[in-house]
């Protein structure tokens, strides 16, 4: 680049001249559909552990064999391109395998919180209409989707086995101990709309690939935006299959069919589905399912499995931080930690990266953005209190409150506006809204902040 083209450069994009070395910010990524990540990891790592799950082991030939049942079943009912798959799940096999089977289809995902109340879940279902939602036959789990089901806000439901999840004796205890917890979708009053989720899995019909589009929606994830409003930010295949591989290029160093990823986070969160479940599957990773957060149960796993990766959110750092019994546990396998969903204080990051030797890096995004727009390098420079750098591909404009069509200069506070291959094309059904959010070609985060 001749100097006179590098200092325009600079000048329009400062943030260039404190880019990790070797890294190319303006990269070109090819978009792909979801699904392939899955396929090429099963390909080249059929033995290796794709999930752990309360002491039960998958390889990723299994994974992927389940996973082309359930779309051949998913088919078989009518799922496919123009159609949407709820999933009220936590992090289990189950979604792993629903959520890419459903992709398989070309059918569009629409993550629901299992903590939602009803009325939420309503709002939801009706939204988004979904064709069907995939649960679990869990009292706490099936009970809202069968009332969902009963008021006709929602026509079937895929209800699958718990206890099919777990190691055979751990199955057998839960099933004699836990039976309390545990629904009886044969005998609801709306038996007759309920799938077996499992006997799609035990079935032999064969699954026919579709073509997918990568400008298909993949994704459907409610948010509630810079209004508060729940509305569904469309992802399409090649927002999240890009914002994937801009991952994988800024944390650098990952061993392919090596890292052990602890899969706390939860997946119906846009954070954890993107830098724990896509980013996970497309290198071949272990993922240490936890369905719910539980600190001594957390430290167990990292210490059990020899985790290296921990993705998750300021106040989980602070609580292992800060655990009394921390000293018995040997978390010194960790290299790379990422921080998102919420400012990261200076005090917790200095604090856990003192106790485990592990670089805690903060990140930054949304569910409109796949969500990762920034980053601080996992290898440095570190500049404490800032969301890092525009990931590769990723233009941050820092645009004045007032006018948004005006760029702030370098020191001066405005609202941040993102445009990048990883930015949503808009929301689902409310043309307004999205008019309303974008200025050209840039996102309007509705959050203020300036630029160094």
């Amino acid at each position: 680049m001749a100097e006179s083209g590098r200092n325009a450069a600079l000048q329009q994009h400062p943030w260039l001249k404190a880019y990790p070395a070797g890294l190319k910010w303006d990269k070109d990524y090819t978009p792909r559909p979801l699904h392939e990540y899955l396929d090429e990891s099963s390909a080249r790592f059929p033995g290796a552990i794709c999930t752990t799950f309360l002491g039960r082991e998958l390889t990723y030939a299994e994974i992927a064999r389940q996973v082309d049942r359930a779309a051949a079943g998913l088919q078989s009912l009518g799922l496919g391109k123009g159609k949407k798959v709820g999933l009220l799940l936590p992090n289990t096999p189950t979604y792993l395998i629903y959520y890419f089977a459903a992709l398989k289809t070309g059918a569009t995902v629409v993550n629901f919180n299992p903590l939602y109340t009803v009325e939420e879940l309503r709002h939801q279902a009706r939204d988004s209409g979904i064709s069907l939602m995939v649960t679990l036959d869990l009292k706490m789990l099936f009970s809202k989707v069968e009332q969902l089901m009963q008021e006709d806000a929602l026509e079937n439901a895929i209800v699958c086995s718990f206890a099919r999840l777990l190691p055979p004796l751990k199955s057998l205890l839960f099933r004699l101990f836990k039976s309390s917890d545990v629904a009886s979708p044969r005998r609801s009053p709306v038996a007759g709309k309920v799938i077996d989720g499992d006997g799609l899995l035990d079935g032999d019909t064969p699954f026919r690939q579709p073509h997918i589009d990568t400008g298909d929606v993949a994704v459907l994830q409610y948010t509630g935006g810079t209004t508060g409003t729940p509305k569904g930010a469309m992802l399409t295949h090649a927002n999240l299959s890009i914002n994937v591989q801009q991952v994988i290029d800024w944390a650098g160093g990952i061993s392919p069919g090596q890292e052990r990823i602890m899969a706390i986070l939860p997946f119906f969160h846009v954070f954890a589905m993107t830098a724990v479940l896509n980013f996970g599957v497309a290198k071949g990773s272990t993922l240490i399912l936890m369905p719910r957060f539980e600190l001594q149960g957390a430290l167990d796993l990292i210490h059990k499995h020899k985790a290296t990766m921990l993705p998750g959110v300021p106040t989980m750092y602070n609580a292992m931080s800060n655990f009394p019994g921390l000293g018995k546990y040997d978390l010194t396998s960790l290299r790379f930690c990422i921080s998102g969903g919420a400012a990261l204080p200076v005090e917790i990051k200095r604090a856990f990266e003192k106790l485990t030797g592990c670089i805690l890096v903060e990140g930054y995004g949304l569910s409109e953005t796949s969500p990762v727009a920034t980053c601080n390098p996992p290898d440095g420079p570190v500049h404490e209190g800032s969301i890092g750098l525009p990931l590769p591909a990723t233009v941050i404009s820092i645009r004045s409150i007032d006018n948004p069509e005006k760029e702030m200069p370098l020191g001066e506070k405005g609202e941040l506006c993102i445009a990048g291959p990883q930015v949503m094309p808009g929301y689902w059904e409310k043309p307004e809204e999205t008019r309303d959010t974008f200025t050209g070609k840039f996102f309007r985060t509705g959050d203020v902040g300036y630029m160094d």
